[in-house]
């Protein structure tokens, strides 16, 4: 599965697939890493892909990374 972590306000982190769905909503974006590096822990047969996060700048803006959950 693909992740994307998306950085809403800096107290709201939404953990969605790559087609948008929310999954989850964390206080950070490391814990939000770690929710994926448990699920493809838990799911060793799937593929680990990088994980696209959206870091909120100002208003309108975003800034795109991307990390491994590891």
């Amino acid at each position: 599965m693909k992740f994307c972590i998306k950085e809403w306000s800096s107290e709201t982190i939404v953990l969605m697939t790559e087609n948008g769905n929310v999954l989850s909503y964390f206080n950070s974006i490391a814990e939000a890493l770690d929710a994926c590096a448990e699920w493809y822990n838990a799911n060793s047969f799937e593929q680990k892909y990088e994980v696209a996060i959206q870091y909120k700048q100002y208003a309108g803006e975003c800034d795109y990374v991307i990390a491994m959950a590891s």
